[in-house]
Parts: structure tokens; C-alpha cells; sequence
């Protein structure tokens, strides 16, 4: 936790910490290693686990995808299975949802390098996944954020897919709903966002889906990308981490493009920046 915090604080946009992440992955793997109810149960051994999972949520787009990651995902998700909507003092009861965004994460990424390796059955499963995701968050905050969580992870598989679509003959009319969709979640994840007041500590967590929802933004969206402004404003006002101005550079920039009849899918325009922001 100590080396992630630390790496966040640095404006090096090329630098995102993987080495750090790979070690809290190995540390992790290891305190799984022992499968049982007793390990599963231990406070300390969920707190750690958690606090990797949303580490791990807000990284898994940002590694090659022809590197080795050395995820023990099964044990991982056995051990989120066991741990069901236990409440985690940094996200509340979230655990399964914040696996189920960095798998997709990690879907993603390989499609976007590799857009052949685009497998129809694993997106299907993930969509059901998200879409199939439930919990009952006392604090209607929480409920707000892990709708975006949520919107999130079907806002960039389905522009992921978009992506590898690219230079393929497609339905217009496919391709249209496609787009509908994908903007109807994005707007749906800003409101949820700007519901959360500005002085909450959720606000920390916000980063992310707000960079997916923001960068869908059309021109006649005039008003939540104002919002989508001010909320990244905020969110740097209370911790002061680089990344979110450049999060928020990032969003004009798309804007720009897009409103100039030239869409981008923000993975692609941050890794063509050689930009590894850790939003988190």
C-alpha cells in the first residue's frame, strides 16, 4: 500500500508502478496459497486482498498483454467467493465487482493489442457477469459508485469491441445501437458520479469511471461534460495527484477529436501518448 501511494504522488505519466504491482500480486498469490474457510476469513487477509483488487482494477488495462502477470485468478476468485459482501473499509461490499471490471480490463487490453484474439464467448460472460452483479450497500453513496463501477466495465468492453470492429464490414444498424448503448451508460455513469457529493471520500474512487464516461461525451452533452470538468477539479482539490489533471487533459483532448468528426477510444489516445496513468 505504501510503495502504491507513493508511486500515484509522482507526475511521470510513463510510470505506473508495475513493479510494485507485480510484487503485491506475488505477496498476494502467497497468502492464498492456503485455500481454506480459515485463511479466507482472516480480517487482515481480506483487507490486503481488497485493497489489491481495486489496485488491480485500476492497473489491469495498463500491462502488456504479452507480458506474464503471474495472476493466480482462480485462487483469487475462490477467495472473493468466500469473502461474498463482507465490507472493506476502503469500497464497502464491491470485492466481486472490482474482479469482474479488471478481468475486463485485462480482455480489453489484449483486444486493443491484438484485436484477432477477440473472443465472443469470453465477452458474452463478462457482460453477464456485470450485468447479473448484485449487493445492498447501506450508504446510497456506495450505490452511486458501484453503478459507475459497473457502467464502466460495460462502457469500455463495448468500445473495445468497437475498436477491434474497426476496417470490418458491420450492420450500420448494429453499429448504431452499439453507439447508442455506449453513450447511454456513459451519461448514466456521470450522473451517478456528480450524486456523490464533492466532499465525500468516495470521491477518490471516482477517476476512472469518470475518465470511460467522460471521453464518450458528445458536443450536445454540454452540461455533464461541465460536470465531468468540475469533477475532476474536485477529485484533484481533496488529494492533489497529478494524474487527474492529465486524466482531465486527456478528456478535452478526446472531446476535441471528437467534435471534429474524429472519435478516439481513450485507451488507444493514452497509450499513443505513452501515458500510464494510475487512476486510483
Amino acid at each position: 500500500m505504501l510503495l502504491a501511494l507513493t508511486q500515484i504522488t509522482d507526475s511521470d505519466p510513463n510510470d505506473y508502478g508495475k513493479q510494485h504491482l507485480f510484487g503485491a500480486r506475488a505477496l498476494v498469490n502467497s497468502m492464498l496459497r492456503d485455500t481454506s474457510m480459515s485463511t479466507t476469513n482472516d480480517p487482515m487477509v481480506r483487507l490486503c486482498l481488497g485493497v489489491y483488487l481495486y489496485w488491480d482494477m485500476c492497473s489491469s488495462f495498463l500491462e502488456e498483454s504479452c507480458e506474464p502477470q503471474g495472476l493466480d485468478l482462480f485462487t483469487i476468485s475462490l477467495a472473493v467467493l468466500r469473502m461474498g459482501d463482507w465490507h472493506h473499509p476502503m469500497y464497502g461490499t464491491c470485492s466481486r465487482l472490482l474482479l469482474i471490471v479488471a478481468d475486463i480490463g485485462r480482455y480489453c487490453r489484449l483486444v486493443h493489442d491484438m484485436p484477432q484474439n477477440r473472443n465472443l464467448m469470453q465477452e458474452a460472460m463478462l457482460e453477464t457477469q456485470l450485468s447479473t452483479w448484485t449487493t445492498r450497500p447501506q450508504n446510497p453513496d456506495l450505490d452511486h459508485l458501484y453503478e459507475a463501477f459497473r457502467n464502466h466495465g460495460l462502457v469500455f468492453l463495448y468500445r473495445s469491441r468497437a475498436h477491434a470492429q474497426e476496417g470490418c464490414p458491420t450492420d450500420p444498424d448494429v453499429t448504431e445501437a452499439q453507439e447508442s448503448l455506449i453513450l447511454q451508460y456513459a451519461e448514466e455513469t456521470v450522473r451517478h458520479l456528480i450524486l456523490i457529493p464533492a466532499s465525500s471520500y468516495y470521491l477518490n474512487f471516482q477517476s476512472l469511471p469518470l475518465l470511460t464516461a467522460g471521453s464518450e461525451l458528445t458536443v450536445s452533452n454540454h452540461f455533464l461534460r461541465d460536470k465531468v470538468r468540475d469533477r475532476f477539479r474536485a477529485i484533484y482539490s481533496l488529494n492533489r495527484l497529478p494524474a487527474n489533471l492529465m486524466a482531465l487533459q486527456l478528456v478535452e483532448e478526446l472531446w476535441d477529436a471528437r467534435d471534429s468528426g474524429n472519435p478516439s477510444f481513450w485507451l488507444s489516445h493514452t497509450l499513443q501518448k505513452d501515458w500510464r496513468l494510475l487512476l486510483a
